[in-house]
């Protein structure tokens, strides 16, 4: 379902019918918190929260202002990601483990996520850049799990073949972006 009519749904009262079709996405999101030192539990509570998030968003505007850039999937998972990243501070902190081998450890673990997040925006906004017909292969093929018989179909390429060549080529364009963030973030540092 289109973005747009996710929003729809959420303005009109109609959060439902947007949910369940928001829900697709949790298997993502309970997979990153589980990864991460969380149970299952609190993987549906912080997507929940990350769909009220998104809910208040949606009837704030966001979206209609927000260039349309940010994708609704993208808003959701991110969002959960980061409320996952604060709960596990919050926990660290309630916890009181401020030093010793096992802080170190945390520290190191911490450093490394932070680093992950860093990455995995870098792919984002690299992915952002790419146009729409690569932005739409890459994500039936990498997110749907399109064949690339289906893809090709679906987008109008007349072979697999081109479908393929034309994958290859939007994975090397988003590779350059990502490449190219990745050195201005270290020069920014």
């Amino acid at each position: 379902m289109k973005d747009q009519k996710i929003l729809n749904f959420l303005k009109e009262d109609k959060q439902e019918r947007a949910f369940s079709r928001l829900y697709r996405y949790y298997p993502k999101v309970e997979k990153h918190i589980l990864i991460n030192s969380g149970s299952k539990e609190e993987a549906l509570d912080i997507f929940q929260d990350a769909l009220v998030l998104l809910y208040q968003k949606a009837n704030d505007g966001y979206f209609d202002t927000h260039d349309n850039q940010e994708r609704i999937d993208g808003f959701l998972i991110q969002s959960a990601k980061l409320l996952w990243s604060n709960e596990l501070r919050k926990k660290k902190v309630r916890d009181g483990d401020e030093g010793g081998l096992s802080g170190l450890k945390n520290q190191d673990e911490v450093a490394q996520k932070i680093e992950q997040e860093k990455q995995f925006e870098i792919i984002e906004q690299a992915l952002k850049r790419l146009g729409k017909k690569c932005q739409d292969i890459l994500d039936m093929f990498y997110y749907r799990s399109y064949s690339m018989d289906k893809i090709a179909q679906k987008i109008g390429f007349k072979t697999v073949k081109s479908a393929k060549v034309q994958k290859y080529k939007c994975m090397e364009s988003a590779r350059k972006f990502a490449l190219q963030l990745s050195n201005q973030n270290t020069i920014e540092s």
